[in-house]
């Protein structure tokens, strides 16, 4: 994959667990793969799910933040991601914390967004496709 990626959080979550043993070997080549992006957001999203959901000690966690900031290139949240997250859910209608995820990803200059939880294929402003790679 040459072009620049972001990951949103279900798919990291999916990388992780093998509940599901089909997302999770579809998953985990995406979150190992080269030009990934992820934001604070996300590292947020998934600490708490990882803690809640698969039962992950504080010493988990602290890898897993760790691992992230190691393997991507992580964005932190501004003024500039909120006001076009603003923008984005009036044109898109998308939810408030997805507005953000693809805001993030517009600004990070990623050509490809990938999610389960936003409209297959759709493109945004011309620049970022969103792909649920489960289909």
């Amino acid at each position: 994959m040459s072009d620049k990626f972001f990951i949103d959080t279900n798919i990291i979550l999916y990388a992780i667990s093998t509940i599901d043993g089909n997302k999770h070997s579809i998953a985990k080549p995406l979150v190992l793969g080269n030009h990934a992006t992820i934001s604070v957001q996300v590292i947020n999203e998934c600490s708490v799910n990882l803690i809640k959901k698969m039962k992950f000690t504080e010493l988990q966690i602290e890898k897993f933040i760790d691992s992230s900031y190691a393997r991507y290139h992580v964005v932190n949240l501004d003024k500039n991601i909120f006001i076009q997250a603003s923008h984005l859910r009036e044109k898109y209608f998308l939810s408030y914390y997805d507005s953000i995820i693809v805001s993030t990803a517009l600004i990070s200059n990623c050509s490809i967004l990938y999610s389960e939880d936003m409209q297959h294929n759709i493109l945004i402003e011309d620049k970022l496709r969103i792909i649920n790679p489960f289909i």
